[in-house]
């Protein structure tokens, strides 16, 4: 009888197992989340990216848009250091519009995009 029951115990965890690996799994899957922080100090905008997955900080291409009159235009790019670390050169001179910088998808890190910044 012993012998029966250390049987079925087996079949029982294998089976376990089993059924959890799935889950775990996906879990590992999901995509995490990246924000985009920027802020201007002359000459240049600058910033961070976070996020939970160290993956997602380095060799991103961050680029900088001005939006005016519902029309956005590319100002310039960067790419992140490991640290998540950016800079865009934009001069002393800026117009007034609507500025905010994005990241695109890579693998399981998501786009992101930052808070507008408005000068007038």
């Amino acid at each position: 009888m012993p012998v029966r029951r250390r049987a079925l115990f087996a079949v029982l965890a294998v089976a376990l197992v089993a059924a959890l690996l799935p889950a775990v799994s996906a879990s590992g899957a999901a995509s995490a989340k990246t924000t985009v922080v920027v802020s201007i100090k002359f000459p240049a905008f600058h910033g961070k990216l976070t996020s939970p997955r160290q993956g997602c900080l380095g060799s991103r291409k961050v680029k900088m848009y001005r939006e005016k009159s519902g029309k956005k235009k590319l100002l310039g790019s960067d790419t992140s250091e490991d640290n998540g670390k950016w800079a865009i050169p934009v001069g002393k001179n800026l117009t007034s519009g609507a500025y905010f910088a994005t990241v695109a998808k890579r693998g399981k890190c998501k786009a992101a995009k930052s808070k507008v910044l408005t000068i007038d």
